[in-house]
């Protein structure tokens, strides 16, 4: 049994994307920051095809402050170790949605899924207006709907066999965002929000989705640093 398989990274189709923080920039374009995570059908074929059918299992138990905890035991050399984490369980199918959390969350113990962390949050490709291959969601106001496409992930976060395994040719095409585009998006949202902890994670977004340009990812920290101290001062 070769555990560090567990580590290897999955084919996009098995990879899903749910919405962290949306909101409007200051010139009314939606933006939605999104989360990547292993879908647990993906989680449950990685142990069979490592452990083998027989050589793991999972278990539940209420979480000590409400939720739901799994533990994932995997049989290593005639005995079962088990690693274990939890989840709140969610609006929609509580019960089930804290289940499918915690599971994904002991996977990670375990390593599967784990080089997803390395993504954080990132941008979303964003319409206001209907296109049928792309999610749909709301605002929290509850009537904006907006539709969203996930970003492209990167090299380094798709199995090797590109033939396989990588991005789908169905996927669809989204506009080109420049540096520039990306920087004064972010101005634009920054200047117009009032929450510095909602600023921070759009600072981490922007930041990160201009890893191609080191003089933006400057230029991004000094609009953060600008915001805040204007903040902190009408505090």
């Amino acid at each position: 049994m070769e555990l560090n398989r567990l580590d290897e990274p999955f084919a996009p189709q098995d990879i899903e994307w749910r919405i962290q923080q949306s909101g409007k920039s200051g010139q009314g374009k939606i933006y939605a920051m999104v989360l990547a995570y292993v879908t647990n059908r993906a989680i449950m074929a990685r142990l069979d095809d490592v452990c083998g059918k027989a050589n793991w299992r999972n278990e539940y138990q209420p979480a000590p402050a409400g939720g739901v905890m799994c533990g994932i035991s995997i049989k290593v050399d005639g005995e079962w170790i088990t690693k274990w984490d939890a989840a709140e369980n969610t609006q929609v199918e509580a019960v089930k949605g804290g289940m499918s959390g915690a599971m994904k969350r002991a996977a990670v113990q375990w390593g599967i899924g784990r080089y997803l962390y390395n993504l954080e949050e990132g941008f979303a490709q964003t319409s206001d207006t209907k296109r049928n291959d792309w999610n749909r969601a709301k605002l929290k106001d509850g009537n904006t709907t907006f539709w969203w496409c996930p970003p492209q992930l990167p090299s380094w976060a798709l199995p090797p066999d590109n033939q396989q395994h990588k991005q789908p040719a169905t996927q669809p095409e989204t506009p080109t965002r420049t540096p520039d585009d990306i920087l004064r998006e972010f101005t634009e949202m920054v200047s117009k929000e009032s929450d510095l902890e909602t600023i921070k994670g759009l600072y981490k977004a922007a930041w990160n989705a201009l890893s191609t340009s080191a003089e933006h990812q400057t230029k991004c920290i000094e609009v953060y640093q600008i915001r805040a101290k204007e903040l902190n001062k009408a505090a």
